[in-house]
């Protein structure tokens, strides 16, 4: 149960404390006192988005906490699966929004993040307001009331986890043929590449090898007679460069028995004649080897050609051309695996479909449980709400061939199962039951969607409902009811409403009244709790409007007397 509320520097409100109690809390004032922003206090302290805009102007930050009592031992989900000692029978939620939009959320004096702070706001209120009313509305909504009403939240998950890889081995699949249509050319193409390259046998450096050896073999007849004439100069004629050196060599061995100094240059000689002698042996070799060979020239160019036409084809270079080679090679391998790829993802989708389908199946037979369930209890609560002969039906009906995104068997699979629900709805005897959207008056609608509200926070056990401004669309009798109502459920639950219409006002354990002043050029919004003299002249206002007369405060009086005796 909320307890206490505080608002500092929120919008317009400088600064509220509310201390809400057990049973039915009303919050009442003209249109645009701060009511609503009350409201979105309390949502923000639930988990709500927050933004710096909700600071009040010239305040550097905007604070909210509340109060939440436990009656004797109890866990709160997503904070502690422990039950809290009778001891720690309070939690105390405080929410910061500073300047530039950072947010702080505090649990018992612990940070806590936003998320964690959501998780335990819905365990701890249920919010129910205008757009709630509205999705009644909309077909779609009805199936996720009636598996929240049937507990069917757990099999959901499952349901949906299988069906996203469904829809992923799908595509998977999908690509797969793809490739597999494609097969026969990108094989074509990729076989050619190989092939080619793997008959031009490809090594690398050759190419710079080769033109090497071209140029040899164009200028062999010049370096067989350079070769040639140099040996000749060192050792064959007479007075070649080995003779004289053979002739210094003996002359200066001569001298050197004379001169110790000489050795070192005779040494030196004769080490130069040893160089001479390799040298021209060399050269008589490489001259004696060395000829032309027009048809090994002819090879090499055709050589160099092909891999010249090679390397513009395959990336400028032979290196290019093997990473190519590899690539192909890779591919070919890949592309001709497609077939096993695509039998083993077909294997997968039909495992998952089954199983997807054995889900939808448990889910589709809770869901008509859950609908009778639904329908029995709805009745019931619809007779305590003025609709005495009312009948509540949420029909399920099979996926239509194309609103699935899976067949199985026959059996059109969607993203939430196998089945469409929508709510039809007979307010009056005699009527058949036609869809909630066709024929709902606004009044009925109020009162479908309160009845369901009740019924999910038996099954949830929320101790604390919130009613924003329930009232659209009704007023006189079924307001009344929808009052009476209001008060039952509050002898189960906290209710804190938010209304306009006086005869649901009438009916509060505590009436709050929000207005608006001007003070030192600023508007502010104060809160303030009535007692029984001021909650005649707010029901009296309620009534009456700008100018309140004696007889709408009688009015008032007997209003709020007849809300009390019933």
């Amino acid at each position: 149960m909320l307890v206490e509320l505080r608002i500092r520097n929120f919008a317009i409100i400088e600064e509220a404390a509310l201390e809400f109690g057990p049973g039915l809390n009303v919050l009442t004032g003209e249109t645009g006192a701060g009511k609503t922003i009350i409201l979105s206090a309390l949502g923000l302290l639930l988990g709500g988005r927050a933004s710096p805009e909700f600071i009040r102007t010239d305040a550097r930050e905007a604070v909210i906490e509340g109060l939440f009592h436990f009656e004797g031992e109890a866990a709160i989900p997503a904070l502690s699966p422990e039950p809290r000692p009778a001891e720690q029978s309070e939690l105390l939620i405080k929410r910061v929004i500073a300047e530039g939009g950072r947010s702080r959320v505090l649990l018992d004096g612990e940070l806590a993040t936003v998320q964690t702070l959501a998780r335990v706001g819905s365990a701890l209120v249920q919010v129910y307001g205008q757009h709630e009313q509205q999705s009644l509305l909309r077909a779609e909504s009805h199936e996720t009331i009636l598996d929240r009403y049937a507990g069917l939240e757990g099999r959901l998950t499952r349901y949906r986890e299988l069906y996203a890889r469904a829809q992923e081995l799908k595509a998977r699949i999908e690509e797969l043929a793809r490739l597999e249509r494609e097969r026969e050319n990108v094989v074509e193409l990729a076989r050619f590449r190989v092939a080619e390259l793997e008959r031009a046998a490809l090594v690398a450096g050759e190419d710079e090898a080769l033109a090497a050896e071209r140029t040899v073999l164009a200028n062999a007849a010049r370096l067989g007679a350079a070769a040639s004439e140099s040996e000749e100069m060192l050792y064959g004629a007479e007075g070649s460069a080995l003779d004289i050196i053979a002739r210094a060599e003996t002359r200066l061995s001569e001298a050197a028995e004379l001169d110790a100094k000489l050795a070192e240059p005779l040494e030196m000689l004769r080490s130069a004649r040893a160089n001479l002698e390799e040298a021209a042996r060399a050269l008589g070799a490489y001259a004696g080897r060395i000829e032309a060979d027009p048809a090994r020239l002819e090879q090499v160019e055709g050589r160099i050609q092909e891999l010249s036409r090679i390397k513009r084809k395959y990336g400028g270079s032979i290196e290019e051309a093997l990473r190519t080679l590899e690539k192909s090679r890779t591919e070919l391998a890949e592309v001709e695996g497609v077939a096993d790829l695509k039998a083993a993802a077909d294997s997968e989708l039909a495992g998952v479909l089954d199983e997807l389908a054995a889900v939808a199946k448990e889910l589709s037979a809770a869901r008509v449980s859950g609908a009778t369930e639904l329908k029995r209890r709805m009745e019931a609560e619809l007779r305590t709400l003025g609709m005495r002969s009312a009948v509540f039906e949420p029909r399920l009906s099979p996926l239509g061939a194309g609103d699935g995104g899976f067949d199985v068997g026959g059996v059109a699979l969607g993203p939430s199962g196998m089945d469409t629900v929508e709510f039809h709805l007979s307010p009056n005897l005699g009527q058949p039951p036609m869809p909630l959207a066709r024929i709902a008056s606004g009044g009925e609608l109020s009162r479908v969607m309160l009845a369901l509200k009740r019924l999910e926070a038996q099954r949830r056990g929320v101790a604390t409902m919130i009613f924003d401004e329930v009232d659209a669309g009704i007023g006189g009798e079924i307001a009344q009811v929808v009052g009476r109502k209001l008060k039952e459920l509050a002898r189960y639950h906290q209710i804190l409403c938010v209304t306009h219409l006086p005869q649901i006002a009438a009916f509060a354990d505590r009436h709050f009244m929000v207005e608006k002043e001007e003070l030192r050029g600023s508007t502010r919004s104060r809160t303030r709790r009535l007692e029984d003299a001021e909650r005649v002249e707010e029901i009296a206002r309620m009534l009456a409007g700008a100018e309140i007369t004696e007889k709408f405060r009688r009015a008032a009086k007997e209003m709020l007397g007849r809300a009390t005796r019933e």
